[in-house]
């Protein structure tokens, strides 16, 4: 059994997507509210990526911006805040 308390918001959804690839009600509305949940679902997973995009955007501006002021890098002061704005984004 996976522990979904350390699970992020989109590895929920991607779990769920997954699950419920190629499951099928036993009657057509239930079909069709299988489809309207695994498209809920991939919409929010594609607005948690959007957000976090646009969160780490304004990391990495703010560490630019404060950038020296106490002679750390902006990846460094960014690293000991705990953001990982300056990862690269590979889509595991």
């Amino acid at each position: 059994m996976t522990n979904t308390c350390a699970m992020t918001l989109a590895q929920k959804s991607d779990r769920i997507l997954a699950q419920t690839r190629g499951l099928s009600g036993a009657t057509p509305n239930a079909t069709q509210l299988i489809e309207e949940l695994r498209w809920a679902l991939e919409e929010n997973r594609r607005e948690v990526e959007r957000l976090t995009t646009e969160r780490d955007e304004a990391r990495r501006l703010y560490c630019v911006m404060r950038d020296g002021d106490d002679g750390a890098s902006c990846a460094d002061w960014a690293k000991r805040k705990g953001w990982d704005c300056f990862k690269e984004n590979t889509n595991d």
